[in-house]
C-alpha cells in the first residue's frame, strides 16, 4: 500500500506530524508526499524552507510529482524562504516570501504578518497544511533551543489561529541531539520513525508508526520502499508487525 494509507486521514486536520529519519533514509520524501496529498485534497500549502536553496527544494518536490512553480502560480501554496533570506539566494516567484532578517526573536511575528496579510484570503477559504522543511535545518540556522521555543510558540498560535491546520515536521535525527528529537516527538500527534540499513544486497528501510491520535492505535512496523511509480504510489509500505 502507499505510505499515506498508514494515516487515518480524518485525524490529520489539527494534527502535528513528525517524520523522523536518518542520514541515508529516503523517508524525507514522506513529508513531501503529505504536502502533495494536502494540495490534492483542497488544503492550502505553506512551506517554511530552512534547508536548501529554493531551486533545490523545487527539484526535491519533483521526486513526488509536485510542480512547485505551477502550484505557486495557481495560488495553491506559498513558501516562506528562510534559507534564501539568510544566504541572499532569492528567486522571483509568486507567493514566495523573504524576510529582511532571520532572527529568532522576531521570526514568528513576521510569519504571522504574512499569514494575516498576503495569505489571509487563501487561509480564510481553505484549511492549511504547513510543512517545516526541515526542522534540523531550522536548528542549524537558529540553534536547537531557539528552534524548540519557536516551535512551542507555533503550536500555541496554531491552537488559536489555524486550529484545524496540519503541521508536518521533517527531521534528520543524525543532525540534531537526542534531546531535540525527544522533545519534538513528545509534542507531535503522529510520529513516523524511519530506519535505513546498508548491506551487501543494497539499502533496506523500515518505518515505524510509533504514535497516532486515535484510541484504537497500536504501534506498527512496515518495510518501506521507493518505487518507480508516480503519484501517491511512489512510496510503498508493507506491514510486518504486529
Amino acid at each position: 500500500m502507499n505510505v499515506i494509507e498508514i494515516f487515518h486521514k480524518e485525524h490529520l486536520p489539527g494534527s502535528t506530524v513528525s517524520v523522523v529519519y536518518d542520514a541515508y533514509s529516503s523517508a524525507w520524501q514522506i513529508a513531501l508526499l503529505l504536502l502533495r496529498y494536502g494540495l490534492e485534497n483542497g488544503y492550502f500549502g505553506i512551506v517554511s524552507n530552512y534547508s536548501v536553496p529554493l531551486s533545490a527544494f523545487i527539484r526535491k518536490a519533483e521526486t513526488v510529482g509536485i510542480d512547485i512553480r505551477n502550484t505557486l502560480e495557481k495560488g495553491e501554496m506559498a513558501i516562506i524562504d528562510f534559507f534564501g533570506s539568510r544566504y541572499l539566494s532569492k528567486e522571483e516567484l509568486p507567493n514566495v516570501f523573504y524576510l529582511d532578517k532571520v532572527e529568532p526573536e522576531t521570526l514568528n511575528p513576521k510569519i504571522e504578518r504574512i499569514h494575516d496579510g498576503p495569505l489571509k484570503e487563501y487561509l480564510s477559504e481553505k484549511l492549511a497544511l504547513r510543512m517545516i522543511y526541515t526542522l534540523d535545518g531550522a536548528s542549524l540556522l537558529l540553534g536547537e533551543d531557539n528552534t524548540l521555543k519557536l516551535l512551542n510558540q507555533t503550536l500555541a498560535s496554531k491552537s488559536i489561529r489555524l486550529r484545524d491546520s496540519t503541521l508536518v515536521l521533517a527531521i534528520n535525527r543524525d543532525v540534531v541531539s537526542q534531546r531535540f528529537v525527544a522533545w519534538v516527538t513528545s509534542i507531535s500527534d503522529y510520529v513516523i520513525l524511519a530506519q535505513s540499513q546498508l548491506d551487501e544486497d543494497g539499502p533496506t528501510e523500515f518505518l515505524y508508526l510509533i504514535k497516532a491520535p486515535y484510541e484504537e492505535f497500536e504501534p506498527t512496523a512496515y518495510s518501506f520502499k521507493v518505487t518507480k511509480n508516480r503519484g501517491m504510489d511512489k512510496l510503498k509500505v508493507r506491514k510486518i508487525s504486529p
